[in-house]
């Protein structure tokens, strides 16, 4: 399982970045992938899936950013939840560093 969390850290800082319009949009996704079975491999594989997935829509609804939210492994399903943007990079600086 430490593999699995390294993967979800990993995913978690994954962001697709691109020059972004002044009014951001946002949008919530889920993907829900099936297990073959409840092994650590299978798990990693299935989260694999969902983030393509995700990214893939993303990209084709012309989101510039991806970030993961949560990720269930259930019985036989892993859901990943995203949320997708095109915010600027600017909307999570901490509040010191705008008034710089």
């Amino acid at each position: 399982m430490r593999v699995l969390a390294g993967l979800v850290a990993a995913l978690a800082m994954a962001t697709v970045v691109a020059v972004s319009p002044a009014s951001a949009r946002v949008v919530r996704m889920q993907t829900v992938v099936g297990l073959t079975d409840r092994s650590d491999p299978a798990i990693k594989q299935a989260v694999r899936e969902a983030f393509d997935t995700s990214l893939r829509g993303a990209v084709a609804m012309g989101f510039s950013r991806i970030q993961v939210d949560a990720i269930q492994v259930l019985q036989d399903t892993v859901v990943l939840a995203t949320v997708a943007t095109d915010g600027d990079d600017d909307d999570e600086a901490p509040d010191n560093a705008r008034d710089q």
